[in-house]
């Protein structure tokens, strides 16, 4: 399967593993196979949930799981495959990026807006619509590249702010789920010895 996002917090949901492929479907088709639910839309897979999770392995989290470790991954294609559905493939990165803003402009029809070209380690720099306040040139942050999800279970999605074209997300403390940033606003502002397009969640 393409990317996906795996949430898991027992506190909130209860003893359930959420795996989520297309956030923005509601679905037409829900089919229960003993402890596994799989939410359709046009036939098509967009979530899976694997309830009762904890009688097979435990889980360390509270909600948004950036990545999988191979064991993790291995259990949960246990599963899958028990329940003849499709394995999920090992995503080689969270989908969240080490990055620096190399210019910025105001959004022509926003007061707040900014247009900003982004480095996040590639050939080509992403062109993104930013409202944070602390939005700079060679500002060093988190970028949630395009089709990533975010905490809250949101996905990415190259699309236009104003009509300006916006492909991806910069991301603050707040809303990437870090303890400490409940209440801070703008961009989670990082130091040099991060290195620009490495995974955020690997350190």
């Amino acid at each position: 399967m393409d990317r996906y996002g795996v949430f898991y917090n027992y506190k909130t949901i209860g003893d359930v593993l959420l795996i989520i492929f297309d956030q923005r479907e509601n679905p037409d088709e829900v089919i229960k196979q003993d402890d596994v639910v799989v939410i359709k839309k046009n036939k098509k897979i967009i979530g899976i949930n694997i309830f009762n999770i904890s009688k097979i392995m435990k889980i360390k989290a509270n909600g948004f799981i950036p990545l999988l470790d191979d064991k993790v991954l291995d259990v949960i294609n246990h599963i899958l495959e028990n329940h003849n559905l499709p394995i999920l493939e090992k995503q080689k990165n969270s989908g969240f990026v080490v990055a620096k803003i190399t210019n910025i402009e105001e959004h022509p029809d926003s007061d707040h807006l900014h247009i900003c070209n982004v480095d996040v380690g590639e050939d080509k720099e992403l062109q993104i619509v930013c409202g944070a306040f602390n939005a700079k040139k060679d500002l060093i942050c988190v970028c949630a590249l395009p089709y990533a999800f975010m905490p809250s279970g949101k996905q990415i999605i190259p699309g236009k702010l104003l009509g300006i074209d916006s492909n991806g997300m910069l991301c603050s403390g707040r809303e990437l789920s870090l303890d400490g940033y409940e209440n801070k606003r703008g961009l989670l502002e990082l130091d040099d010895t991060y290195k620009i397009g490495s995974d955020f969640f690997a350190y």
